[in-house]
């Protein structure tokens, strides 16, 4: 069903592989990362509050993408090991592995104010598991269309791989939709 496939190593080559890192994670501000015995890629996201006077605020958010066999016993071991980074928001950690995670795992440090930790399992080429991932998700499954592309012999920087849809869909031919869409999207919570 879906052009890549879904064993333990390829799923190891789309986080580690230096031509992956190099070419598809480094477009969207990823870098190679490790701890609590796992290893992914993970980037810095920057937010800013600003008014006339100019910046009131700042603060960041981290994303990272892990890899490990069980999602559910990762997710559950990161949640309890993890710790509060100065300035540091929000941690959103999507672990892809051979079996998901059936619900969402949050955690607050300090009621909030010092952040909080949200984990969810994935295996890619499945259903999106919620909303507030579902962009390092359609990550996921396009770095398994761009990793299959490179094993294959195609340079994805020189040749054009056709799109392989949005949230992750693959192959195929899009659907129009409900015209009135754009709409919906307005007023969707």
């Amino acid at each position: 069903m879906y052009p890549f496939r879904l064993d333990g190593e390829f799923l190891k080559d789309i986080l580690n592989d230096p031509r992956m890192l190099e070419i598809f994670w480094s477009e969207y501000g990823f870098e190679e990362w490790s701890g609590l015995g796992y290893r992914g890629v993970s980037r810095r996201v920057t937010f800013r509050k600003s008014s006339l006077m100019g910046e009131v605020a700042r603060y960041y958010s981290d994303d990272y993408i892990l890899r490990a066999p069980d999602a559910g016993a990762a997710g559950k071991h990161i949640l309890d090991n993890w710790q509060p980074v100065r300035d540091v928001m929000s941690h959103r950690i999507l672990v892809l592995g051979d079996i998901g995670l059936d619900k969402l795992l949050q955690r607050s440090f300090f009621f909030g104010f010092k952040g909080w930790v949200e984990v969810s399992g994935y295996c890619p080429g499945d259903p999106l598991p919620n909303r507030k991932f579902a962009d390092l998700c359609t990550l996921a499954n396009n770095a398994g269309v761009v990793l299959d592309q490179i094993l294959e012999g195609i340079n994805p920087v020189k040749e054009r791989i056709i799109d392989p849809g949005k949230r992750g869909v693959f192959g195929g031919k899009g659907e129009k939709g409900d015209p009135s869409g754009f709409i919906k999207k307005l007023f969707r919570r």
